[in-house]
């Protein structure tokens, strides 16, 4: 789905209009570009050949910084891709501090490109050959290949199970993920990622918790002794792998979706399992903004109160991570719960306000901070550290407290 747009030169909106359109392949003497492939979004203002004019397709949404394309040189040289400084949405950023993430291998791979030839909210790229395709983000993307890639290399541990929670609304597989048993023993715990679907490098956290968890040593086996784990990697599938903004979807996300009447079917699967599960323990993983200052750490937000003791439970969750974290990792965690006496229609409101609920948390996840290490096996890293984290908390409830 693209969306077509009419501006002035000075990039303020005059009038929009969603059509469906074919593949978003936009030719010119130099340089090609597309974005129609999972996860790709991009908005081509205007094409010089050497200069390409863009910015985030927010497809009739509210202003977001997601972009993610493909360029293919005709000619060897420089190209430089230049996002307009002053266009709705920009006030969190176009390019994070670590600079475009930029893919050769048509996404399999990925790394942060650097700030050496970012020029404010512009950047310049070097191709060396004709026909060359190199892929930018402005985080590294994760989607369903990704995902696929994970599972089928751990397909024969048999600690993992795969499951569908549900269908999205456009008709895909919405994967639920268990690692363990269910049983008298075990207590059940629900580990949730891409409510939003820009909120990319979480992914990759999950992947070392999932890992973790699954794994024989003692952190994975003294996990798998006490709890149970079930993951739901996107809970917006239709939003990955379009390539849609997500955050502050019309008329809401799916963050916000957790009211009486929820309008995603993948929220509704989510309550409908917890009816079954009756989850005591949720943790939901996300990234904030791009650029702004105080979101360049890893931080915990949610009800302070709610469950009773969710202040002094995650205040000790985080202390473990920290003394597991390396230096390289960004900041963190914080623990930046608030006081709420009724909860808002959010993931960590939801289960935090349940009778007998121990932990509800959102881990928020900075995207690329200055100086610090989010690469996808750095964030595979920080994952594993969470369940080590994880099973060394001694978690106070309201039974524990009697």
């Amino acid at each position: 789905m693209s969306t077509l747009k009419f501006r002035c030169l000075t990039g303020v909106w005059l009038w929009s209009v969603s059509l469906i359109l074919p593949a978003t392949t936009i030719d010119a003497a130099d340089v090609r570009i597309r974005s129609d492939f999972p996860g790709g979004n991009i908005e081509i203002i205007r094409n010089t050949g050497r200069t390409v004019h863009m910015a985030p397709d927010l497809r009739n949404d509210r202003p977001w910084f997601y972009w993610y394309f493909e360029a293919t040189a005709t000619t060897p040289g420089r190209v430089h891709f230049v996002f307009p400084e002053q266009v709705a949405g920009f006030k969190h950023g176009a390019i994070g501090f670590q600079g475009p993430a930029i893919s050769v291998d048509r996404g399999r791979s990925w790394k942060w490109m650097g700030t050496e030839n970012v020029r404010g909210s512009s950047f310049f790229h070097d191709f060396t050959q004709s026909q060359s395709v190199v892929r930018f983000a402005v985080s590294i993307p994760y989607v369903q290949s990704d995902l696929d890639r994970f599972l089928e290399k751990h397909a024969r541990n048999g600690h993992l199970r795969r499951t569908i929670l549900t269908k999205s609304r456009h008709g895909r597989d919405v994967e639920l993920l268990q690692i363990g048993t269910t049983g008298t023993h075990t207590k059940p715990v629900l580990v949730t990622a891409r409510h939003h679907a820009t909120e990319t490098i979480a992914s990759y956290v999950l992947e070392g918790l999932l890992q973790a968890a699954m794994a024989d040593t003692e952190s994975g086996i003294g996990f798998r002794s006490k709890y149970v784990l079930f993951a739901i990697p996107f809970v917006d599938k239709d939003g990955v792998e379009e390539g849609d903004q997500g955050k502050n979807r019309k008329p809401h996300d799916h963050n916000r979706d957790y009211g009486k009447q929820s309008l995603y079917p993948e929220v509704q699967a989510i309550k409908s399992l917890d009816q079954t599960l009756d989850f005591q323990f949720s943790l939901d993983l996300h990234c904030p903004t791009l650029v702004m200052k105080d979101h360049q750490v890893l931080y915990f937000v949610g009800p302070k109160s709610h469950p009773a003791f969710n202040f002094d439970n995650v205040t000790a969750f985080a202390k473990l991570m920290q003394k597991g974290l390396p230096e390289s990792a960004p900041v963190g965690p914080l623990v930046w719960l608030r006081d709420r006496d009724t909860p808002a229609p959010m993931n960590s409101n939801y289960f935090g306000f349940k009778k007998n609920a121990i932990l509800a948390a959102t881990l928020e996840v900075p995207f690329a901070p200055p100086g610090k290490a989010t690469s996808p096996e750095d964030c595979r890293g920080y994952g594993a550290v969470m369940l080590h984290a994880w099973v060394h908390t001694h978690f106070l409830s309201t039974d524990s407290a009697r």
